[in-house]
């Protein structure tokens, strides 16, 4: 089968990474043929997949979803290749995709919906009669398919939940220096909280403790100029976008997580994968896999003090009883969320649908 895969942008991010681990095997591993476009612009993405032998289609438009003339230039391409199915992901990519993907006569539509989406009133109706031209919306939690049912976006039986993959861990050495070090990964973006973070860290009693945030993206100038106004310059960094996070993970004592919204959290299972405790707000698909006390620790992302308070206690802790944690933590999601069985479970859904 043709299968194309669409989505908003093809950079960095966590559903760039979805689509890095989909194909980091190559095509021998992967029963179809598949053809990855992104409405915007490309990146380290786009270029990771091609070297994996795969075509890409950037149309480098305008992503909103009032850029109307995506559906057009989609409903030619679509008509080109003629696929099979056409698997959309992310609110714009979805948006313009089904409708183009209906236009053009496409017998198969899936859409995916990655995260929690903050729709408007008009925009819940928009989505619901969307995805009714779709066979299946697959959703990256429970949580995110509980929310869709609940803004009666969907029905039941036309969501399906499959969890993201995470990137086998490589061998990387943990090396731990003599100063607690907390580690973040993600996108800088509002919704990622990062803010809260560097503040909660700016009261911790412990005044050696470091933190790196491992990432970049459109919040990296505000959280520079936090970090200088709080003078945590020597104890506080940037790393910028990186394609070995598990570098940084290998140096951390506890990972945290402080997003306010988090459909799955592609990041947390990779550090959990690593061993590594974790710390991470209670939303979204996050408490599908993080119990607390069991494989890690949960907070309230718009409670500062609670996360100060979490974290000096955790730094008071002797560290072989937060790895006790961070080692149930593996296990739990050790062979869960493998690129294999996304690979398993999504192919199949393609083959019984078509």
């Amino acid at each position: 089968m043709k299968i194309i895969r669409l989505t908003t942008l093809l950079d960095f991010g966590g559903q760039e990474r979805k689509y890095i681990i989909f194909v980091e095997d190559g095509s021998k591993a992967l029963k179809n043929d598949y053809f990855f476009a992104a409405l915007g612009h490309g990146g380290y993405a786009e270029k990771y997949i091609l070297e994996k032998g795969f075509q890409v289609k950037i149309f480098d438009s305008k992503p909103q979803v009032s850029n109307v003339k995506n559906i057009w230039l989609l409903y030619k391409w679509f008509k080109a290749i003629n696929p099979d199915i056409v698997h959309t992901a992310a609110a714009e990519a979805n948006f313009h995709g089904i409708i183009a993907a209906k236009l053009a006569g496409v017998k198969v539509i899936i859409a995916e919906e990655i995260g929690l989406p903050k729709h408007s009133k008009k925009a819940k109706i928009i989505f619901k009669y969307l995805y009714k031209l779709t066979n299946k919306v697959i959703c990256v939690s429970e949580a995110v398919k509980n929310f869709l049912i609940d803004s009666r976006e969907i029905k039941n039986q036309k969501g399906i939940v499959i969890y993201n993959p995470a990137s086998e861990p490589k061998t990387t050495k943990r090396v731990l220096s003599n100063e607690f070090t907390i580690v973040t990964v993600g996108r800088l973006e509002i919704v990622k909280n990062h803010q809260l973070l560097i503040r909660a860290f700016s009261q911790l009693n412990d005044l050696s403790t470091k933190l790196i945030l491992v990432g970049d993206g459109r919040e990296r100038g505000n959280l520079e100029q936090l970090i200088a106004s709080l003078h945590l310059e020597n104890r506080v960094t940037i790393t910028g976008f990186v394609s070995n996070p598990e570098h940084f993970l290998a140096q951390a004592h506890l990972f945290v997580l402080p997003s306010l919204s988090e459909g799955f959290g592609i990041a947390v299972v990779e550090a959990m994968l690593q061993a590594v405790p974790c710390l991470c707000s209670n939303v979204g698909g996050i408490p599908e896999f993080i119990s607390e006390k069991e494989t890690g620790w949960l907070f309230n992302p718009n409670h500062e003090e609670e996360l100060v308070t979490k974290i000096n206690g955790l730094i008071a802790t002797p560290y072989g009883d937060l790895q006790v944690i961070g080692n149930k933590g593996k296990n739990f999601v050790n062979n869960r969320f493998t690129s294999q069985k996304y690979r398993y479970n999504l192919e199949n859904l393609y083959q019984e649908l078509s």
